[in-house]
C-alpha cells in the first residue's frame, strides 16, 4: 500500500498551521539516493508536459553546475520543475521571479513554458554565474541579479508567479553548504523571504517552493499571516546511513521533540517532502 502523508499533515496542523491539502494532491517519486548526482559540469534536463494522454517534451534546460561547491539542481529542483509541467502555474507572457535561483534551472523552464519578463536572484556570485549561463544555453532571456532574496529586485516590478527554492535544514552551528543552512531552527532565510514578499507580491501572487520536514513548522506559519497555504505534491525523502554526520542526530532529537517530524520505515529513517503554493490575500 503508497503510504500517506497524513502523520505530516497531523504533526503541521497540531502545530497550529493553516493549510490545505490540494484534491488533486500529486506523488512523485520517492528520493532515495546521494543529494547530488554525478560530477559533471554541465548536463541536460528533458521535462514532459503532461501526466497521461498527450505528452509534449519541452527543449532541454541545458545546466551548468559545480556539485564540489553544492550548486546543482537536486531532487527539490526537480520536484518543482514537476509541478510547473503539471499544471498551468505559469503564465505566457506573464513576469516570474526565482529567488535564490541557484543554477537557474527554474527560471530557465519558465522561459520555457512562455514567462516574460523573468528575474532571478542569488546571493552567491557563482549561482549568478552559472545561472547566466544555464538560460543563455537553453536559449531563454532572463535578468539575473546578485543580491538577497527580493533585495536586487526593482520595486517597480511585479511577479505574479515566483519560485523560491529558499534553504531550510536546521543548523546552527553554519556547518551547511549556503544553499542548505536555514539557521538554528530551519526557518531563517524563509522568515525574511516571508516579510519581503508581503510587502511586494500583490494579491493573487503566487509563490512555489519545496519543502521538507525538518524546519520548524513556525516556517510555514509566517508565510500564513499573508499567504493562503496549499500542499500540492509529497514524496518520501529517506536519508542514507551516516548522511549529514553528527546533524543527523541534531535531527532526531528535534523529531522527539517536536520541532522536526521523521518518520522510519524497515528501520530506515525519511522525510516527508513536497511543493506548496503560498497565495497572496488582498487586503
Amino acid at each position: 500500500m503508497d503510504p500517506s502523508p497524513g502523520p505530516y499533515v497531523d504533526w503541521l496542523r497540531g502545530a497550529g498551521v493553516p493549510f490545505a491539502v490540494d484534491d488533486a494532491l500529486a506523488r512523485d517519486p520517492d528520493f532515495d539516493g546521494p543529494l547530488v548526482l554525478g560530477d559533471e559540469p554541465l548536463r541536460s534536463l528533458v521535462l514532459r508536459i503532461g501526466e497521461g494522454g498527450e505528452q509534449e517534451d519541452l527543449p532541454p534546460v541545458v545546466e551548468h553546475r559545480d556539485p564540489a561547491a553544492g550548486l546543482t539542481a537536486d531532487h527539490a529542483t526537480q520536484s518543482v520543475a514537476r509541478e510547473m509541467v503539471r499544471r498551468p502555474h505559469v503564465e505566457p507572457m506573464r513576469p516570474l521571479w526565482e529567488i535564490g535561483c541557484g543554477t537557474g534551472v527554474l527560471a530557465s523552464l519558465g522561459g520555457l513554458l512562455g514567462a516574460v519578463p523573468i528575474l532571478g536572484t542569488d546571493v552567491d556570485p557563482r549561482a549568478i554565474a552559472l545561472a547566466r549561463r544555464t538560460s543563455s544555453d537553453t536559449g531563454v532571456e532572463v535578468e539575473w541579479l546578485q543580491g538577497s532574496l527580493l533585495d536586487p529586485i526593482d520595486p517597480a516590478e511585479e511577479a505574479h508567479l515566483v519560485i523560491a527554492n529558499l534553504p531550510h535544514k536546521p543548523c546552527a552551528d553554519r556547518s551547511l553548504p549556503l544553499s542548505q543552512d536555514g539557521g538554528p531552527e530551519g526557518d531563517r532565510v524563509f522568515a525574511a523571504f516571508a516579510a519581503q514578499a508581503a510587502r511586494r507580491l500583490p494579491a493573487g501572487a503566487r509563490v512555489l517552493f519545496f519543502l521538507h520536514s525538518l524546519p520548524h513548522p513556525r516556517l510555514l506559519g509566517n508565510l500564513s499571516r499573508d499567504f493562503d497555504l496549499r500542499l500540492l505534491s509529497w514524496k518520501r525523502r529517506f536519508l542514507a546511513p551516516g548522511e549529514y554526520g553528527p546533524l543527523a542526530e541534531v535531527f532526531r532529537s528535534r523529531s522527539r521533540a517536536g520541532t522536526s517530524w521523521m518518520g522510519e520505515e524497515g528501520g530506515r529513517e525519511f522525510l516527508a517532502a513536497g511543493v506548496w503554493s503560498a497565495d497572496r490575500r488582498g487586503g
